[in-house]
C-alpha cells in the first residue's frame, strides 16, 4: 500500500511547515491530488489517521480533492476532461494530447493555530 508512504510524506510536510512558523497544532490538512496518481482517499486517509497520533496533527481533520484527468489536443487545442488513461481527442481523433492535470500530488494549504 503506497497509500501510508504518501500519508507519511503529507504528514511530515505539515508538521515542518506549523513548526517552520511556530504554529502550536494543525487544525486541517488539505490535499490535491490527480486521478492519475491512482492514490485510493479511503486507505489514504486510513493511514493519515492511523500516523498523526501523536504529532501536532494529532486532531487536524484531512481535506481530499481528486484533480480530475484534463488533457489538450496538440493537433487541434480541444480541451477535454478523460475518464480512462487512454486519451484521444474527441473532436479530431488524435492520440496526441497533452496532460493539463491529473497528476498532481500536493498539500494544498494546511490550517494551524
Amino acid at each position: 500500500m503506497h497509500e501510508a508512504g504518501i500519508a507519511q510524506s503529507i504528514l511530515d510536510i505539515a508538521v515542518n511547515t506549523a513548526k517552520n512558523n511556530s504554529a502550536g497544532r494543525i487544525t486541517l490538512v488539505a490535499v490535491r491530488i490527480g486521478k492519475m496518481s491512482a492514490v485510493d482517499e479511503a486507505s489514504l486517509r486510513f493511514a493519515f489517521d492511523a500516523l498523526k497520533a501523536g504529532t501536532i496533527a494529532e486532531n487536524a481533520a484531512f481535506d481530499y480533492t481528486e484533480v480530475p484527468l484534463r488533457g489538450k489536443c496538440l493537433d487541434c487545442g480541444a480541451e477535454k476532461e478523460f475518464e480512462g488513461y487512454f486519451m484521444n481527442c474527441p473532436g479530431c481523433g488524435s492520440s496526441k494530447v497533452s496532460l493539463i492535470s491529473g497528476s498532481e500530488l500536493e498539500v494544498s494549504h494546511i490550517e494551524v493555530e
